[in-house]
């Protein structure tokens, strides 16, 4: 990929690989890569630790932020779930590409399992699957990725990558 403008905004359900390959893809496109979870209140924070999905109205300021560090950014890579259309909206800065990992609800599950020190657990998962709305053919802007079991973090880089190019 050439310089310029790039902000990409790896989306999916919990547990889906969105922070592991949004550090890899920051890496290897040198971009500055950011974590939406780290800009969600404490309030927000405690609420989804809890096992309680946040609402639209929860959502609002958390997407503002994250838009407006999209548009501060020429380059940059953000992961954030972008599960609704709506919100996918609110977070298309110009130049902005989405890419939806898609992965199997068992190895959801399986990753939510084994993952420690997250505050979004696997009791989120069941709204999560219910809220996404994937990617539709009028998203131009929005490429669909999908995961499997045997694809390791290299392997989805490469994905990506691959899927990026213009």
């Amino acid at each position: 990929m050439t310089p310029g403008p790039l902000r990409v905004v790896v989306m999916g359900v919990s547990g889906s690989g969105k922070t592991t390959l949004g550090r890899a893809l920051g890496a290897a496109l040198h971009a500055p890569f950011l974590d939406g979870d780290d800009h969600h209140t404490p309030q927000a924070r405690a609420r989804m630790h809890a096992g309680h999905p946040l609402t639209d109205a929860d959502r609002a300021p958390w997407l503002a932020r994250l838009r407006a560090e999209l548009d501060a950014h020429d380059r940059v890579i953000l992961a954030c779930s972008a599960l609704k259309r709506p919100y996918r909206d609110a977070l298309r800065a110009p130049g902005t590409r989405f890419l939806h990992l898609h992965v199997p609800e068992d190895l959801l599950r399986d990753r939510l399992r084994h993952r420690h020190g997250h505050y979004a657990g696997p009791d989120l998962l069941p709204s999560q699957l219910t809220t996404l709305q994937p990617p539709q053919p009028d998203e131009p802007d929005a490429i669909t990725l999908h995961v499997t079991a045997r694809d390791t973090p290299a392997d989805v880089l490469r994905g990506a990558l691959a899927r990026l190019q213009p």
